[in-house]
């Protein structure tokens, strides 16, 4: 019987087949191309991904924002501090139930989510050039279905 650990994962093909490495370079090559076009609006993409959520749903509670966006909470923290301290988003307490944070976007980050949607746009079409149109949408439904799956 051949040993589990004895498997083709071993030697120089490792990471060729490693999904997760496969992933995250991807994931890094993609954020670089996305941050190129979004450093017109003074955005990173993470930054860009909570202010288009919070343009979409109006306004968010601490709980709802770090499954929307798939992040944990502790990350989700560092991120809005510098759009706080940039005026693009405010805090306070929820309607239904005040001890509950909600965030939505001010005048200034609705304003700086305009400005940067069609920088958002010429990143989209240079991703779907590059790979086809087709095979984003597919890469995007499979992708968005594991994030949403655990």
């Amino acid at each position: 019987m051949k040993d589990p650990g004895s498997s083709s994962l071993k030697g120089p093909d490792s990471l060729r087949l490693c999904n997760c490495f496969a992933v995250r370079q991807a994931a890094r090559r993609v954020t670089r191309l996305y941050e190129r076009h979004l450093a017109g609006a003074g955005l990173t993409s993470a930054q860009f991904s909570i202010l288009a959520a919070l343009g979409e749903a109006g306004a968010m509670t601490m709980s709802e924002l770090p499954r929307a966006l798939v992040m944990d909470r502790t990350t989700l923290l560092r991120a809005l501090k510098p759009l706080q301290r940039a005026t693009l988003l405010r805090s306070g307490p929820g309607e239904d139930d005040p001890r509950q944070l909600l965030y939505s976007l001010t005048p200034s980050g609705e304003r700086r989510l305009k400005q940067a949607m069609p920088l958002w746009i010429r990143a989209q079409e240079e991703f779907e050039a590059a790979i086809g149109s087709r095979e984003a949408a597919q890469l995007r439904r499979s992708l968005l279905g594991l994030a949403r799956a655990h």
